[in-house]
């Protein structure tokens, strides 16, 4: 499941920044109008958060009920997503754009462990030496990626919508799980290790977005978009459980026009 309260407090968080560039930005000085042919560059960064698809890959019904249980404990965690990009206009409302990505997606089993050696009437199983009662366990992929999409506009220069669709190839550069220990509500101990399952190396993740751009001061503009990604590459090697990412972020990127036209 989705942590929503730190979604909403990431979200919050974004807008207010949002508004913040735009009164640091928005001033009076010469307008710059985007035509055919215009390129740019830009810097992103993206929260994101992540879950897992799965599926079976043998005919063994156990594994359906492993599955299940998977999905019953595992939860979204929280990830992020920088990049650079540059992109061109190459028609009245559509631009491409492609770059480099750095992108970290996680996932997590909350209570994952429980230990103890007696029973109590109101908490169950608990222990009665100092040491963890619960653990989490957190499972992290970092991807170095190439993303290229194409981003249809439509609005004044001031304010325009977007949407876009793209596809970006990514290579594994770090897999990694974290166990935290806990006892009475206290993290008292962490342990980091590498993933007990082979991981593919390459992944594609497909995304589809929407959002809206604002003209800034001079050649500046803002982009904040909602962006959905899929996973169709199982990044489980030889494991009878098939495994896709999928995540979801809200992206905000501040842009630069190396070649602008200016109003007259």
């Amino acid at each position: 499941m989705v942590n929503l309260a730190a979604m909403k407090r990431t979200t919050s968080i974004h807008f207010l920044l949002i508004a913040l560039i735009f009164l640091l930005f928005s001033s009076e000085g010469k307008s710059q109008i985007s035509e055919p042919g215009d390129m740019y560059v830009g810097l992103q960064v993206s929260p994101n958060f992540t879950y897992r698809v799965l599926s079976n890959s043998t005919d063994d019904p156990a594994v359906d009920d492993l599955i299940r249980s998977l999905n019953n404990s595992e939860e979204s965690a929280f990830g992020y997503r920088i990049g650079a990009t540059m992109g061109i206009k190459f028609a009245r409302f559509w631009d491409i754009e492609g770059g480099i990505s750095y992108s970290r997606h996680c996932t997590e089993f909350n209570d994952y462990l429980l230990f103890g050696d007696q029973t109590d009437p109101r908490r169950g199983l608990i222990s009665t030496n100092e040491t963890y009662e619960t653990a989490d366990l957190k499972t992290c992929y970092e991807y170095l990626g190439i993303p290229l999409r194409l981003i249809w506009n439509f609005g004044t220069e001031n304010i325009k919508v977007l949407a876009s669709f793209g596809i970006t190839p990514q290579i594994l550069m770090k897999d990694e799980q974290i166990l935290r220990f806990y006892r009475d509500g206290d993290q008292i101990d962490k342990q980091e290790f590498e993933n007990i399952e082979d991981v593919n190396g390459f992944n594609l993740s497909p995304q589809l977005g929407i959002g809206a751009q604002f003209r800034l001061k001079g050649r500046f503009f803002l982009r904040t978009e909602g962006i959905a990604r899929f996973g169709v590459i199982n990044i489980n090697e030889d494991s009878p459980i098939n495994s896709y990412l999928y995540s979801s972020e809200i992206n905000v990127g501040l842009y630069y026009r190396l070649n602008p036209k200016e109003e007259s």
